[in-house]
């Protein structure tokens, strides 16, 4: 009993001190506890615009932000939305590099967000605008974000040399008109678009996230999936691989040079109007259908498998179909 009533006196004394601080900032304000002392979260708005004569490389690393990378006559990084989310941003060596501001996580209530070290406010819908001059080619592009969306359509062809991208929990990742010598994508949580996308190397990861690839080219790129729906439509693939586990494949007007497989584990795969000069079908639990050959027990079906070129498709536990 006495534990009890100590607990209470506490719990008391806590929600007094928060009331007293409420009343003497008048009224209901988000706030942030550094240790025991309360700071009021302003929300007041900004914009902030850093111009470049010249950089051919960037690192961000941001988080409940959107990003836009677009195309322009000059090197600008603009930031617009609340204040106290606003990143830094500086030139050091050659590169740009943007950070934004760590933030606490936990869970939201009435305006608040309470974690294990406080309650605090969480950030708003702000936006991260940076522009490529037309004319330049960057050598890195290195890209972290978490919680908001990601779109680079830039109105011109964007060469990079070097694509790090990482972007989790994103509500929307659009990729548009770029040319990509490397890449390295790493997604999370995350449904991604690319139109009109060419990339020349690269690994792409992802997780828990849909995956439209549309009008674009894919040169020896290696696709890892899991519990992701993978769309392609008008691409031409040279070489490379997709790997899926538990989703579905649909392909459609493809074309293949140098081979490519693809392998499925707890998914259908669909080709249609594929080119390419031999196939090889493998199923092991599932319907297997190769244009005018069919097996309803899956088994292995080839069309001219001796090709040097041929796309090859290895499934358990879903339905082939090419045609």
């Amino acid at each position: 009993m006495k534990k009890t009533i100590v607990s209470g006196l506490v719990i008391t004394v806590i929600g007094a001190v928060m009331l007293a601080f409420g009343i003497g900032m008048h009224g209901q304000r988000a706030v942030i506890f550094d240790g025991l002392t309360p700071h009021v979260v302003s929300k007041a708005k900004t914009t902030r615009t850093q111009t470049y004569a010249k950089a051919e490389r960037i690192k961000a690393d941001v988080s409940d932000m959107n990003v836009v990378v677009k195309s322009g006559k000059t090197f600008s990084v603009k930031y617009a939305g609340e204040k106290i989310n606003q990143p830094t941003i500086q030139k050091k060596n050659g590169t740009v590099i943007i950070n934004s501001k760590s933030h606490k996580r936990g869970f939201s209530f009435n305006g608040f967000s309470f974690s294990s070290t406080g309650f605090y406010h969480g950030a708003a819908n702000d936006k991260l605008t940076i522009t490529v001059p037309e004319n330049v080619n960057l050598k890195y592009l290195a890209l972290r974000a978490s919680d908001g969306k990601v779109i680079q359509e830039p109105a011109a062809k964007m060469k990079i040399e070097k694509y790090d991208l990482r972007v989790n929990d994103a509500s929307q990742v659009s990729l548009s008109n770029l040319e990509i010598e490397q890449a390295d994508f790493q997604l999370n949580d995350t449904d991604t678009v690319f139109n009109g996308v060419t990339i020349n190397n690269g690994q792409l990861h992802l997780n828990d996230n849909d995956l439209a690839v549309n009008d674009s080219a894919l040169t020896k790129t290696l696709i890892q999936t899991a519990d992701s729906d993978i769309t392609m439509n008008s691409v031409a693939v040279d070489g490379g691989s997709l790997s899926t586990q538990d989703g579905d494949v649909h392909f459609n007007d493809i074309t293949i040079t140098n081979s490519y497989s693809i392998t499925a584990k707890d998914g259908d795969v669909e080709a249609l109007n594929t080119k390419s000069d031999g196939y090889s079908t493998s199923v092991s639990d599932g319907d297997n259908r190769l244009f005018n050959q069919s097996n309803d027990n899956g088994g292995t079906l080839t069309q001219n498998d001796a090709a040097p070129n041929r796309l090859r498709v290895t499934a358990s536990d879903g339905d082939v179909t090419i045609r």
